[in-house]
């Protein structure tokens, strides 16, 4: 399968469109939650020694657990092979990075679930942590490269005009 510069771009973008549609799905909760948030709430429902928060405390070894999942699990590592042409490896890129990305977004869900439930800091900072792992795993050129270990003949392929 022959990659032309045009085809590059329709995958870059379509990437691009996936990771930021997933990111938008667990942002908007939060943004509205975090809006609505009011200070003037019953503070012994918020104690650090409730059992409610105790309970969902829990939940941030989970959303970390998610966050190291995505960078050292094993159904998200790249299966290259030598013999792989560019387009099975912009399969594979897509494919792993999706189950990253969909990972990541149950990690912000439950954030924000036990957020809506217990409101405590701690589950908006388990929030923001799931956003930088989501910066970092941004679907750059760069990171494609990197990731598929590609030659320099395969990069300059992505860009040619022949």
């Amino acid at each position: 399968m022959e990659v032309t510069p045009s085809r590059w771009k329709d995958y870059h973008h379509q990437l691009y469109q996936i990771y930021h549609g997933i990111i938008a799905i667990t942002l908007i909760p939060f943004a509205l939650l975090f809006l609505e948030w009011d200070s003037t709430t019953d503070k012994e429902v918020h104690s650090m020694t409730s059992v409610f928060f105790i309970l969902f405390a829990q939940l941030v070894w989970v959303v970390g657990y998610a966050c190291w999942y995505v960078w050292k699990g094993e159904k998200v590592r790249y299966q290259l092979k030598d013999e792989m042409n560019v387009g099975e490896k912009m399969r594979e890129f897509k494919k792993r990075n999706l189950m990253k990305y969909g990972i990541l977004a149950c990690g912000g869900l439950i954030s924000v679930g036990a957020m809506w439930i217990q409101a405590s800091f701690i589950f908006v900072i388990a929030y923001f942590v799931v956003l930088v792992q989501y910066s970092f795993l941004r679907p750059s050129e760069d990171k494609f490269v990197r990731d598929m270990r590609l030659t320099k003949q395969e990069r300059k392929a992505l860009h040619d005009e022949t």
